[in-house]
């Protein structure tokens, strides 16, 4: 027991006055709350946990999942995790020895806690000692003399702890510890009305009030044998004013799961996307579970839950690159993103800048970005647009950037709208290739339903390409196949269906069924005598 004792006191009091706190509203590991600070997700080196940074303190993280919440705590979060059906404790994230001191005033809000028996052991002579011992003698050792424990509840999350101030170490803190309000035998009357308490406030970040903390994921898992970093948005609403709304870069995987009604804004900031996405590495957007933590089987056309609204800064993509100063920058370019699941997407690029041609993409790269390999599958439901007089595609490059090995593919439904010169899906004003691919070969319309509908001024699917080199360096490439259904292809100048200049090869095969299109091919008002185009 002196160990025992000794252990205990020398718990910050804050840490102590947390778990107090949390019985009242438990916090699980693994989760932060965008309302309390920016936060900083880095892979480790050794490819086994994760670094989470938020106001100055690291914590290791080894849990399956970085949950990202609305809110500055469990009290005043949307979706809590006592509600998630599948929901089950894991070990909170510790904070590093250059941090720990630290942590006990920034983590007084309840989450990412440390366990309170992790800081002690018994040896098997202190733990026989402890036996045949009158339970009176220690009452948080004497069940009867709780009884409001929930015996169902996690033992180690209910543990109230009472510091002696006699004993302390620490005594010239004593005068700046802050009284709890929790009663430390609370009753069960008052454990059920602190749980029913509504919060005073909307919480930050939350749908009605949005945060300028903003998130940054580097992550650089790499290899055969590399992990997935798996991050969780829940209700997450972000309005930046200095960065881009999140970021997402390395060379490793990365898969966002939503929950609930996420945003992501940087339509204050000029050049930033929504969610920027950079480096070599895949980031996938899904909704694999419902907000009760239950796999997906199916999800209603009026379910807004597993959702992601996003917009981007003038010149910058809503999802992809950032607005870049020329295109060899490389600044402004985006590749290998993937929306899948039952995730509902709604992209949108930031306006021109009234500085001629410019603009990003809906998805894709950003003014002067190119981008590469942006996949729509499973039973994902997209919307994405330009925004104000933007020169970018809907899906696909900014304004002279390419777009290629654009795919949607499975039950996905995309509805995609460019404003000027950029395509709906594929290039972006004056870009060089446009390569799309719409259903899977030897699909049917009994195992595939993907549904497009895409609407431009200038071209729906392909793109109206630039002038700079010969024919060959405008290549347009157009599969449509499988179980594809086009209900819409529409524009005003240049070809619904292919390119406006260079070589334009567009293949309809298999079941594919094109309800309502205008010209397919390589004509229009901007072609300009190039040959080799092809329509089967």
């Amino acid at each position: 027991m002196q160990r025992k004792d000794l252990a205990l006191r020398v718990l910050s009091t804050a840490a102590i006055m947390s778990i107090v706190t949390s019985i009242a509203a438990p916090a699980f590991a693994g989760t932060y709350y965008i309302g309390k600070g920016s936060i900083d997700v880095v892979t480790s080196t050794d490819g086994e946990h994760v670094h989470v940074i938020q106001n100055g303190i690291a914590y290791i993280d080894r849990d399956n999942e970085i949950v990202i919440k609305d809110g500055t705590d469990e009290n005043d979060t949307t979706l809590k995790d006592a509600d998630r059906a599948a929901a089950t404790p894991a070990v909170a994230p510790a904070a590093t020895p250059a941090t720990q001191e630290a942590a006990g005033p920034a983590d007084a809000a309840g989450e990412s806690q440390p366990d309170p028996d992790d800081a002690f052991t018994l040896s098997e002579e202190e733990e026989d000692s402890e036996e045949g011992k009158d339970p009176a003698d220690n009452p948080t050792d004497n069940p009867a003399a709780n009884p409001t424990d929930d015996p169902t509840a996690n033992s180690k999350k209910d543990v109230v702890f009472e510091l002696d101030p006699a004993a302390d170490p620490e005594p010239e803190q004593q005068a700046t510890k802050p009284a709890s309000t929790t009663s430390v035998n609370p009753t069960a009357e008052t454990r059920e009305a602190t749980l029913a308490a509504a919060p005073t406030a909307p919480a930050a970040g939350s749908a009605t009030t949005p945060t300028t903390n903003v998130i940054k994921v580097i992550n650089n898992w790499v290899g055969e044998a590399a992990k997935k970093l798996k991050i969780r948005l829940s209700n997450v609403n972000i309005k930046s004013s200095t960065d881009a709304a999140m970021t997402v870069s390395g060379d490793g995987n990365t898969k966002i799961e939503l929950d609930g009604k996420n945003t992501l804004d940087s339509s204050n900031v000029s050049g930033k996307a929504g969610l920027n996405k950079q480096g070599n590495g895949t980031m996938t957007i899904t909704d694999e579970k419902t907000d009760g933590g239950e796999t997906r089987t199916s999800k209603a056309a009026d379910d807004k839950t597993g959702s992601l609204t996003v917009v981007g800064g003038v010149g910058a993509a809503g999802i992809g690159g950032n607005s870049a100063p020329s295109s060899d920058s490389g600044v402004g370019d985006t590749k290998n993103i993937t929306i899948e699941g039952y995730a509902t997407v709604d992209a949108t690029s930031g306006k021109n800048g009234d500085t001629g041609i410019c603009g990003g993409a809906g998805i894709g790269g950003g003014n002067f970005g190119s981008a590469d390999n942006i996949i729509i599958q499973g039973n994902a439901n997209v919307t994405a647009k330009t925004g104000y007089h933007s020169d970018g595609a809907a899906i696909g490059g900014g304004a002279y950037g390419s777009g290629t090995n654009i795919g949607i593919y499975d039950h996905a439904t995309v509805k995609a709208t460019a404003d000027i010169t950029g395509a709906a899906i594929g290039r972006g004003g004056y870009g060089q290739k446009a390569s799309v691919t719409i259903g899977s070969k030897d699909k049917t319309q009994e195992n595939e339903n993907v549904h497009v509908t895409a609407k431009a001024y200038y071209s729906a699917i392909g793109g109206m390409a630039g002038f700079i080199g010969n024919a060959a360096d405008r290549t347009t490439d157009i599969v449509i196949q499988g179980g594809a259904t086009i209900e819409e292809a529409s524009c005003t100048y240049v070809p619904a269906i292919g390119g406006s200049s260079g070589v334009s090869n567009v293949v309809i095969r298999g079941h594919a069924v094109i309800k309502k299109a205008g010209l397919i091919g390589g004509r229009g008002s901007y072609k300009f005598g190039d040959q080799g185009d092809k329509v089967t």
